[in-house]
């Protein structure tokens, strides 16, 4: 049978039933830290507890719409997904069917039987429960896929129509920050961006580097199915990607980027110590780039009054015991990124690129002796070799847009001398003649304009960065001697 209902239906314009929307909150902590506005879309509230609820809400609820209620859900594609069936389907009247792994923990299959689905525990992990789920599907049945359905994007869209009420119809925000691992979330927030006329507006599609299958299919201009994957963030556990996500990238500015496993555990941590909220390492691989100061790496042109929307995606993964556990073993940990197909250590401050360096079977991205080999010898900053690198893309005139799936900038070699200067990292950051301040630019082909065609100029063959330093051990600092902008002291808007 197949995975969708029958399309020739009205659709449902509102979706408030299913998920509810969600606050945009500002974080002053990151915001000093980083000298622009660091905000916060936090999903974790949703009804099942994570971003899952927008687009699996809206995919049931057009089920039922088109076929009534005489219907079951049946479900096996992961933990998020699963529990947001079971809400969905309790509140639609509809039975459900969902299929998880023997080992799931307790928690979660209490949460299943508490919305009164049927629960089948099969299997030892999620492929077989998945096959398994499939097999399942009857004559009245609906198959519920996590990702790969335009009602899903549909639905994940709402994220977007929500941010535009929240900042402006002309405040579009600099990035958006988007974890991926389907490809369902990346593809709504495409779609809503392209829906509301943000289409300047560059997602970083943030990844872990065992579970990278949209970076390793945007280098290769092709889907890529990953032979295994490797991770603890499971909400991003996905051997392939959508097509429609690489149809997607093609259209708009992405860039594709992946992070270690222990990067999204720390970030976890942190978020949790400064928000008193607890989200899964999916979330985690997001957050990472603010907390280790990536993000200025990947958009050194950033002014002060910009925006940077993160999308905290919640997820139910994650418990005290594990949040102790990252604790224990992430703590503070290399800060190793993939970039196209470059791999960057931060070393002194600086993303220095290294070759053949890294291991993705491992949570911290780089084993141990490498890390210390690395350490010992002298870094010279060099390119790496030819075959390693993503050529990058010819330098555009200022009237033209960024590139899709543009792998993230680095220094040009005509700003490194930039890079003695102390003074480097205040309020302006790589700026260049095609900028304008937001209050005289505020519209996509404006402000975003000038902030892409900037980072296009930083598109190069350099590859050593200037941060500002490690990530937590001069907050005190910062905070006692930065005076936070009016933009940093703005209030979240009300919905």
């Amino acid at each position: 049978m197949d995975d969708s209902s029958d399309d020739d239906t009205q659709g449902y314009p509102h979706f408030e039933t299913l998920h509810v929307q969600t606050p945009l909150i500002h974080s002053p902590k990151l915001s000093i830290k980083l000298d622009c506005n660091i905000y916060y879309k936090i999903e974790s509230i949703q009804p099942s507890g994570s971003v899952k609820m927008r687009g699996i809400g809206n995919f049931c609820y057009k089920a039922v719409e088109s076929r009534g209620t005489d219907i079951h859900f049946i479900c096996g594609s992961g933990v998020n997904t699963v529990l947001a069936v079971a809400y969905c389907a309790r509140q639609l009247n509809v039975n459900a069917i969902l299929v998880m792994p023997k080992e799931t923990p307790a928690p979660i299959c209490d949460a299943v039987r508490l919305e009164g689905s049927q629960l089948i525990l099969y299997g030892e992990n999620w492929d077989v429960a998945e096959s398994h789920a499939r097999k399942l599907v009857k004559r009245n049945g609906v198959y519920v896929p996590s990702a790969d359905h335009e009602h899903i994007w549909e639905g994940h869209a709402s994220i977007i129509h929500e941010l535009r009420d929240q900042l402006g119809d002309d405040n579009p925000p600099a990035a958006i920050v988007c974890p991926v691992g389907g490809g369902g979330l990346l593809n709504g927030v495409i779609t809503g961006l392209q829906e509301v006329g943000w289409k300047q507006v560059p997602v970083i599609a943030v990844e872990t580097h065992g579970s990278n299958a949209f970076q390793a299919s945007v280098v290769a201009g092709k889907l890529i199915t990953l032979s295994n994957i490797s991770t603890i963030a499971s909400g991003l556990a996905s051997t392939s990607i959508s097509a429609k996500s690489l149809e997607l990238s093609l259209v708009h500015p992405v860039v594709p980027f992946a992070v270690s496993d222990a990067m999204a555990a720390d970030a976890v941590r942190l978020f949790a110590e400064d928000n008193k909220l607890i989200v899964e390492a999916a979330s985690g691989a997001g957050l990472s780039l603010c907390y280790t100061q990536v993000i200025r790496d990947i958009l050194p042109s950033l002014e002060q009054d910009a925006d940077v929307v993160v999308l905290v995606t919640g997820g139910s993964d994650i418990s005290l015991a594990q949040l102790d556990e990252y604790r224990k073993k992430y703590f503070r940990p290399p800060v190793i990124v993939k970039s196209g197909g470059e791999v960057f250590l931060k070393m002194e401050d600086k993303l220095t690129h290294i070759a053949n360096h890294l291991d993705m079977a491992d949570p911290m991205g780089i084993s141990s002796d490498n890390l210390a080999k690395i350490h010992q010898k002298p870094q010279h900053h060099q390119l790496p070799p030819p075959a390693a690198a993503v050529p990058p893309p010819p330098p555009l005139p200022p009237s033209a847009s960024l590139p899709p799936s543009t792998p993230p900038p680095l220094i040009s070699q005509s700003q490194q001398q930039q890079q003695q200067n102390p003074h480097h990292h205040h309020h302006h950051h790589h700026q260049t003649s095609s900028q304008k301040s937001k209050a005289e630019a505020s519209t996509p082909s404006s402000s975003n304009m000038a902030m892409m065609d900037a980072i296009m100029e930083d598109v190069a063959s350099q590859h050593s960065i200037t941060t500002t330093g490690t990530y937590e051990n001069d907050m005190l600092h910062d905070q006692e001697n930065l005076t936070p902008t009016p933009n940093n002291l703005m209030t979240p808007m009300t919905q």
